[in-house]
């Protein structure tokens, strides 16, 4: 009995190794505000944890591009590790074709696959059923989702399972925004070219025609733009307007999202951010991904200019840190 003691004693004690899987983000810098938060996370739950983040975007890189996905190198396939953790939009198709074998072998290394605040793309039958499928493949040591459909859909796959939050709520707690010499300012954030034409800014209102949305008077508002892609073929239209911000590093973003009075956006996480450090905030999307704003009493964004429930939302964040300290303890 002492012997068990002292080598239980000796692995709670143990520095854990934790590879961290996420990048992409020139693609949508919203996703370094899912890996941001996710590391802050586990920080906050054990911070003598040695988190290695490594990128993604190597195997991403080549199917876009349609080159041999064997020529590949990844880091996370080599780093010794005791556990893998990925987060964000990974329930889907796309992540089963370019990533599984990377999980795979881990698993077989007996590295404990974690999932940190995932959802899915679309949310589909055949989306549902492929990812059901793949974690029966590779069984997960923790599942954490970011919406609670995700939840419902592969709570029983997991050792351990728990209905989380989204990671971009835990970037405030990673970073410090500074003070900005300007005065009060919106932000639009609009990075669907099909958006474009129908977005007119500083009019009387502005006026979404495909979803027959009418957002407040804005007329007399500094406006600063920003695209949360700096990728290849950004269309023309990103550098038409005036204050117009494209960047290849999260801390100009989260500055802003920090700063702003509101924020109008096509993505996600431009509203994540926004609502976060405390703002208001309007998603002008039918992406199935707004099931995240739910869980977070934001769930009426994408029919108004929605404010942020800061108790609700540091509720939800110390309960999911509460499951994350379990499952790594």
């Amino acid at each position: 009995m002492k012997n068990e003691i002292n080598n239980n004693l000796t692995n709670q004690n143990k520095q854990k190794n934790i590879t961290y899987f996420g990048g992409c983000w020139p693609t949508n810098i919203g996703n370094s505000f899912i890996d941001l938060g996710s590391m802050q996370s586990l920080k906050m739950v054990d911070s003598n944890a040695l988190i290695n983040f490594t990128s993604e975007i190597s195997k991403w890189f080549f199917y876009s591009n349609k080159k041999n996905l064997k020529n590949t190198f990844n880091l996370a396939n080599v780093i010794k590790s005791d556990y893998i953790v990925v987060s964000g939009m990974l329930l889907c198709d796309e992540f089963i074709k370019l990533y599984e074998p990377i999980i795979s072998n881990l698993i077989k290394k007996n590295v404990k696959f974690i999932i940190n605040g995932g959802g899915g793309a679309n949310y589909t039958k055949n989306e549902i059923t492929n990812f059901r499928n793949f974690l029966k493949r590779n069984p997960p040591y923790a599942f954490i989702s970011r919406d609670e459909p995700s939840f419902k859909n592969y709570k029983d796959l997991a050792r351990h399972s728990y209905s989380g939050v989204d990671c971009g709520f835990f970037v405030s707690d990673s970073f410090d925004p500074v003070k900005l010499d300007l005065p009060k300012f919106t932000v639009l954030n609009f990075d669907k070219p099909k958006f474009h034409k129908f977005l007119k800014v500083i009019k009387n209102k502005l006026f979404f025609k495909k979803t027959k949305k009418i957002i407040p008077e804005i007329k007399n508002k500094f406006v600063i733009n920003t695209h949360h892609s700096c990728w290849k073929n950004i269309p023309r239209s990103h550098f038409l307007k005036p204050n117009t911000l494209i960047s290849d590093i999260p801390n100009d973003y989260l500055n802003l999202y920090a700063n702003a009075e509101e924020t109008y956006s096509d993505r996600v996480h431009a509203c994540v951010a926004t609502l976060i450090f405390g703002h208001p905030a309007m998603l002008f999307s039918q992406t199935q991904r707004a099931y995240l704003f739910e869980k977070v009493g934001a769930g009426t964004i994408k029919e108004k200019l929605t404010y942020p429930d800061m108790e609700r939302i540091s509720k939800e964040k110390k309960k999911h840190l509460d499951f994350l300290s379990y499952i790594l303890r």
